[in-house]
């Protein structure tokens, strides 16, 4: 009866597992008015509760302009009379020189800058869902 039981909750445990994993492997997908957005190289992950995306593929779905200093590690990006910057590793964003708190900052991950998608939507008064 105690193997039994042991087997059981061994089974359990190896299904929940399997389930979790296979729950943390779906892809990320990121949509602009119903067509959704392609991350060539680099896809969106989920880092500390925030959707990040490389950034030049979600400005430029947005229509806006792309700027990177390399020498401060800095994007700037402007669309109409908004103008936006981060800064790898800040935990703001500035929109017209106004800062703005972000819960995950910018960072570099396998060599493309990648950004919180909700706060650059935001930033550039989209509605997010």
């Amino acid at each position: 009866m105690k193997k039994i039981l042991g087997i059981l909750i061994a089974v359990m445990m190896v299904v929940t597992l399997t389930a979790t994993f296979v729950g943390a492997q779906q892809e990320i997908s990121v949509k602009l008015n119903d067509t959704k957005i392609d991350f060539a190289d680099v896809k969106p992950q989920i880092i500390s509760g925030r959707t990040m995306v490389p950034l030049r593929a979600i400005f430029e779905a947005l229509g806006a302009s792309v700027e990177w200093d390399d020498a401060t590690k800095t994007v700037k990006s402007a669309k109409g009379d908004i103008s936006i910057s981060l800064t790898i590793g800040a935990n703001e964003l500035k929109k017209n020189g106004e800062s703005k708190a972000l819960d995950v900052p910018a960072q570099i991950i396998d060599s493309r800058t990648m950004v919180p998608v909700r706060a650059i939507s935001e930033a550039y008064e989209c509605e997010v869902n």
